[in-house]
């Protein structure tokens, strides 16, 4: 954003994440531990916004996309001004003119609060966020000379630094996901930003043929996926306008998937079985095979340094989650038992998750590689499948029936409470998560 300067103004936030709250919430911390199990949703309120002059007609806009923003953490309840005494109105945005005790007594912990100055454009906007228990100032930005079609780009980063603060992550709002919508008798690729923004649609083949599995590049910049014709299948892959077809050497190409290197690997039927093979700067098989032996090996999933892989194999009769190091050779298997489809490997190489039946459906289950455990995430109604780490190897994608139809929710590797992605109208399945390196 060229206009768009922000400006750091607590240095300290650190301080007062570290401090331990001390009264009837005694053993509790304001910042989430991402490395533990789910837990209590903390409470968030936004104030109405304030003015130096005259008040912009957008600034309850901005208000509300911070707000949907924040609905999108399942660790975060968004609470109403309807639920603090005497309401959410202040007669200011600095902690020195707020009230803090009637929002204490809501059990609220954090307050955010903007006030809009006189400059370009619509003006500067300063945001803050406030531990109310400690009353300190957690978070504050000012983003200078703003417009009205900035206004979704402020909200993302104000809630990226706020997310960065409370996890130690905050890359979610940079991301992308690639998905699957039908479309007359076939399907398509679309995308959307993972907070349901932007959405755009990639491929347009309608009734002539069935785009799948999509999965982004390491550096962003395109999207390989499984184009399923009338008499074979193909290898697509978008980089910007029309996609580009190839014919490989096989009637079937299943869930491609690019690796670090740039290279693609992709499950293909050759001699008879079906293994995962590493496709050269030409598309053709020539690189190596990744996995062959006599069982079916499909679904390739890469960590970021490109040494581990997960994948789908029958070798054992159910179809169960396998890990290999590419580097030494070896194999492990990761999930326990039962049927088991649809890795993703977290980008940090620490976690897998994948779908398992169970339940009367399909559940998402991650692995732990450290602690060799696997744990469910997911809980239904419906099922849920095709898990998509995020880059931050924290939030996890996946599409499911729980709502009637398909659709995309957004839930952590701890288990937190799904929320759903907007995707437009029908059904939308086989999210992919893009790198945050994508357009930066």
């Amino acid at each position: 954003m060229t206009s768009l300067r922000s400006l750091l103004v607590c240095a300290f936030a650190v301080l007062a994440l570290a401090a331990t709250v001390v009264d009837s919430r005694a053993q509790d911390t304001l910042a989430i531990e991402i490395q533990g199990p789910g837990q209590a949703r903390m409470n968030i309120v936004q104030s109405k916004p304030f003015a130096d002059g005259n008040m912009p007609a957008d600034a309850q806009y901005l208000n509300e996309l911070i707000r949907k923003n924040l609905a999108f953490m399942p660790f975060l309840k968004v609470m109403s001004d309807t639920d603090i005494l005497g309401g959410a109105t202040l007669p200011g945005p600095k902690a020195e003119q707020i009230d803090f005790k009637p929002f204490s007594l809501a059990k609220v912990d954090l307050l955010v609060t903007a006030v809009w100055k006189p400059g370009k454009g619509l003006g500067d906007v300063e945001l803050r966020a406030f531990e109310v228990f400690s009353q300190k100032l957690l978070l504050g930005k000012v983003y200078g000379s703003v417009t009205r079609d900035q206004l979704p780009e402020v909200a993302d980063r104000f809630c990226m630094e706020l997310m960065a603060l409370l996890t130690g992550q905050g890359t979610i709002f940079k991301a992308k996901l690639a998905f699957v919508k039908p479309s007359g008798k076939g399907k398509d690729i679309w995308m959307v930003g993972a907070m349901g923004r932007d959405l755009s649609q990639v491929t347009r083949y309608g009734d002539l043929g069935m785009a799948i599995s999509p999965a982004w590049s390491w550096d962003g910049g395109r999207i390989c996926f499984t184009l399923i014709g009338s008499t074979s299948h193909y290898l697509g892959v978008w980089s910007g306008g029309k996609a580009n077809v190839f014919t490989l050497p096989s009637s079937t190409v299943i869930s491609p998937h690019y690796m670090p290197n740039g290279t693609i690997a992709v499950a293909l039927n050759i001699r008879g079985n079906t293994d995962i093979y590493s496709l050269d700067s030409s598309f053709k098989n020539t690189a190596g095979t990744l996995v062959a032996d006599s069982s079916i090996d499909v679904s390739p999933s890469f960590d970021q340094s490109g040494n581990l892989m997960a994948f789908v194999s029958d070798r054992l009769g159910n179809p169960n989650i396998f890990v290999k190091d590419l580097s030494g050779g070896s194999v492990r298997r990761a999930s326990k038992s039962g049927y088991n489809t649809n890795p993703s490997m977290s980008p940090d190489g620490k976690y897998i998750a994948y779908s398992k039946q169970a339940g009367g459906g399909h559940r998402i289950f991650v692995y732990e590689l450290a602690t060799d455990t696997e744990k469910q995430v997911s809980f239904g109604p419906g099922s849920d499948e095709n898990p998509s780490f995020a880059p931050d190897s924290y939030f996890i994608a996946f599409s499911t029936s729980r709502s009637g139809g398909r659709k995309i929710y957004l839930t952590t590797r701890n288990g937190d409470g799904a929320v759903q992605i907007p995707t437009g109208e029908g059904d939308a399945l086989m999210p992919s998560f893009s790198p945050v390196a994508a357009k930066d």
